[in-house]
């Protein structure tokens, strides 16, 4: 039988978790569109322009890992993808904190984003080109913007925290 703390504390997760997967999904459908708009409107390697030549966009494929950083391979990057994808989930459904469990769900809207593209395509489209004259960024696209700002976002509030274990019973007090 849950005591009062325990079903307090299990109704302001109510409220919290599904926000975050709402976070989630958004990130998810946000990266979806905008890499199959890339798709159908780019060409492959060709820029566009978008400011000046800083801010272009060009259809690149990524069989690595972020920004198109090429290590690993679809496969490995995959199994990689969906064991840190359920350590998220079961992470966020653990922790407190409204603002953490948001931002963790920024971050694996992310990642199944670009799990998404390897599952389906063995490869992820990326973008988003930003540099300028002789130096370029490596490509990217919205979900990478996810996982990278989610990621520093969370880094920030567990900075911020006393202690950045799980909530068990023996460590309540």
């Amino acid at each position: 039988m849950m005591s009062v703390p325990d079903a307090e504390r299990f109704l302001r997760q109510l409220k919290t978790k599904p926000a975050a997967f709402a976070a989630a999904a958004a990130v998810l459908v946000l990266d979806q569109l905008t890499k199959l708009a890339m798709r159908h409107i780019l060409l492959d390697g060709v820029p566009r322009d978008i400011l000046g030549s800083v801010v272009r966009v060009t259809l690149r494929y990524n069989t690595g890992a972020a920004f198109s950083l090429g290590w690993g391979g679809p496969v490995i990057l995959s199994v990689f993808t969906v064991l840190a994808s359920v350590f998220l989930v079961r992470y966020m459904l653990k922790i407190e904190g409204r603002k953490k469990v948001l931002w963790l769900g920024v971050v694996l809207g992310g990642a199944v984003g670009n799990l998404t593209d390897r599952l389906i395509m063995g490869k992820v489209t990326d973008f988003i080109d930003i540099g300028s004259t002789g130096w370029r960024w490596p490509t990217f696209n919205v979900a990478d913007i996810a996982i990278c700002i989610g990621g520093i976002a969370v880094f920030f509030l567990f900075k911020g925290s006393k202690r950045l274990e799980v909530p068990t019973k023996e460590n309540q007090t």
